[in-house]
């Protein structure tokens, strides 16, 4: 069955990936980097952000976050998010409507995600 990826479902996707391992996500930072990312992937086309001062967010991202931890395929503790044991469920309803192409963009966006995350992570004062 191929039907049109929601948002929701492609945010979740990247963050799942990006969350693979041990290395948690600490979700202060999701909003802040898919926000600096939007103007340079087309596959964010349709995340909308409200900004107020320097803080952004997303309800397209928060209903991610949700979607991921109400499958069971996250756990949220103090902030952080981990992958659990039951993430590749996730990825075979995903293959159940996305393209192949539609795959490797998430899985290529979900990279650079990650890294820009990991190096936040390590040094908060990089800005993405």
């Amino acid at each position: 069955m191929n039907r049109n990826p929601r948002i929701k479902e492609i945010i979740s996707g990247i963050i799942l990936l990006a969350a693979r391992g041990k290395d948690p996500i600490p979700l202060a930072k999701v909003h802040s980097i898919l926000h600096a990312m939007k103007s340079d992937e087309s596959i964010f086309s349709g995340l909308h952000f409200s900004l107020t001062g320097a803080v952004c967010y997303s309800r397209d991202i928060d209903h991610a976050i949700h979607h991921l931890t109400d499958g069971g395929f996250l756990k949220v503790v103090g902030g952080l998010a981990f992958v659990r044991e039951n993430a590749h469920e996730f990825w075979d309803y995903l293959s159940g409507f996305l393209t192949n192409s539609q795959i490797q963009a998430v899985h290529s966006v979900s990279l650079r995600f990650h890294d820009r995350l990991r190096r936040e992570v390590k040094d908060p004062c990089v800005r993405s």
